[in-house]
């Protein structure tokens, strides 16, 4: 009997492990779940598929060139005048007939992160008076502007309130991971305001935005880090601060070594909200958070970091966040 019942505990053990084993095996873990950081982000990642699923639609338009100062009004809201002679193409000849315009004007801090395109200059944080994407086309082929008629190139678009602090930068567009806006040495691009109109005059054309920076003299600074769980990294995810009081939007970077999104030095004692999106598989997640940015006194940078939890959503609801900020 004794013999009889061990070898039915032996039995039941064995059964027991075996179980075990199979629940291991069936156990589901989260989607494309990974806490795997990348120095380098590429086209094949799923956050590349997040930007372009977050991108805006362009603006199309078109006018005809047949040799006078043309004026174009665009879906975007831009007013574009364009001097006689001044479209040229790639080797410089003069174009007339039909001439396909595309343009971007970003005036909210939701579309700025639908574009991935932050007001930051080599760090230092921007305010925005808009954003601008501007190209020109015939053909299938990109146009330029005659430089003999640098100077005479005009943007306009409206503004309830115009600031008379704002200058002129260009887009960086070299390194997608890390949009960058530059400022513009040449004292031929200038923006200048009415009551309620930013007007531009430049030779470029593509990414132009009217800035400022944001002045942080005498004010504490801080270094914003994001609490995520593990499966939320740079190859699936991006994070962003959205300041609640002025147009400026800051990106959230994706260090290895920390595996964590940061963001770079911060005025103290503003209202902030950093929102974080991610695609992972087919599904997209969405996560916000407002705080309001520490630091503890003048001439020293605080750290701080701000938990955020992502949850399941859809595109469109992510779109329709953005559009709130």
């Amino acid at each position: 009997m004794r013999k009889t019942l061990l070898f039915t505990l032996l039995i039941g053990c064995m059964a027991f492990s075996a179980c075990q084993k199979n629940l291991d095996v069936f156990v589901p873990d989260l989607p494309n779940s990974t806490d795997t950081w990348y120095n380098t982000i590429t086209s094949a990642m799923p956050v590349s598929g997040l930007k372009a699923d977050l991108r805006l639609p362009i603006y199309k338009d078109s006018f005809n060139v047949n040799g006078l100062p043309v004026t174009a009004t665009t879906g975007s809201g831009l007013q574009c005048y364009f001097p006689s002679g001044s479209i040229v193409s790639a080797g410089g000849m003069p174009v007339v007939g039909t001439v396909d315009l595309e343009t971007y004007l970003l005036k909210s801090r939701g579309d700025m992160i639908k574009m991935s395109t932050p007001t930051t200059s080599n760090g230092r944080l921007l305010v925005s008076g808009g954003e601008i994407f501007i190209r020109l086309s015939q053909n299938g082929t990109e146009l330029q502007l005659a430089q003999q008629q640098a100077g005479q190139y005009f943007l306009e678009f409206d503004d309830p309130q115009p600031s008379a602090l704002m200058n002129l930068f260009t887009g960086d567009e070299s390194n997608l991971s890390l949009f960058n806006w530059l400022p513009t040495a040449d004292t031929i691009n200038r923006v200048f305001t009415s009551s309620q109109t930013y007007s531009i005059r430049t030779n470029r054309l593509r990414w132009i935005n009217c800035d400022h920076f944001f002045d942080t003299t005498g004010i504490p600074q801080t270094i914003i880090s994001a609490g995520l769980p593990l499966n939320f990294t740079n190859a699936n995810s991006m994070a962003f601060i959205s300041f609640n009081d002025i147009r400026s939007v800051v990106g959230m970077y994706g260090d290895v070594l920390t595996r964590q999104f940061s963001s770079g030095r911060l005025p103290a004692n503003k209202q902030i909200t950093v929102v974080v999106i991610s695609k992972q598989g087919n599904d997209y997640y969405l996560g916000h958070q407002q705080s309001i940015t520490n630091g503890s006194s003048t001439g020293t940078i605080s750290s701080q970091e701000i938990s955020v939890t992502p949850v399941l959503t859809s595109l469109s609801n992510i779109r329709a966040y953005l559009d709130t900020l």
